[in-house]
């Protein structure tokens, strides 16, 4: 019996993929609803890579942690500009002041800082979008946006070796 805190990313996906068209069928008209549920079952899919496709709480914790801290800068913009179209998805149609994609680019943006825009979430998935955004968010710009590690240390050894070339050119000779 599979571990019931685990993320079923392959019944997700199968129920997308059953939804989807084939030869001779016409495109069922995909609700708001249906369109986030396949989002979060490519989310599912990419995080169960190289898994069996179930993981558990522990295993999305620590895959989670990991794809965050290889590459911040490169995790901050996937971030961004997936939750700005999930937050789209979500709110499109639902909310008056999101009618683009550049208007929940802006209101996620600013969920990364301060929070001031004239947008607000109205629907409960773009409600859970902006508490992930807002909690995750500017830790990870913080880290995306600070000195690499290591490279204090190297920094350091620039200055001592200009320190010392400096110090031979005013040597007199």
């Amino acid at each position: 019996m599979a571990d019931p805190s685990s993320l079923a990313a392959r019944k997700i996906l199968e129920d997308v993929v059953a939804a989807a068209p084939s030869a001779g069928r016409a495109a069922p008209a995909f609700g708001r609803d249906e369109r986030l549920r396949g989002a979060a079952a490519l989310v599912a899919m990419g995080l169960a890579v190289g898994g069996a496709g179930e993981l558990s709480y522990d295993q999305l914790k620590q895959r989670f942690r990991s794809a965050m801290t290889r590459d911040p800068l490169d995790s901050l913009a996937v971030m961004i500009l997936g939750c700005s179209y999930l937050f789209y998805l979500a709110e499109h149609g639902e909310n008056p002041r999101c009618e683009s994609f550049m208007d929940a680019l802006l209101f996620i943006s600013t969920c990364l800082s301060v929070g001031y825009a004239d947008i607000f979430a109205r629907t409960a998935a773009g409600k859970a979008i902006a508490s992930f955004v807002m909690t995750c968010g500017p830790t990870l710009a913080a880290s995306a946006l600070s000195t690499p590690q290591g490279a204090e240390a190297e920094s350091r050894a620039i200055i001592e070796r200009l320190d010392g070339i400096l110090e031979a050119l005013r040597a007199p000779r």
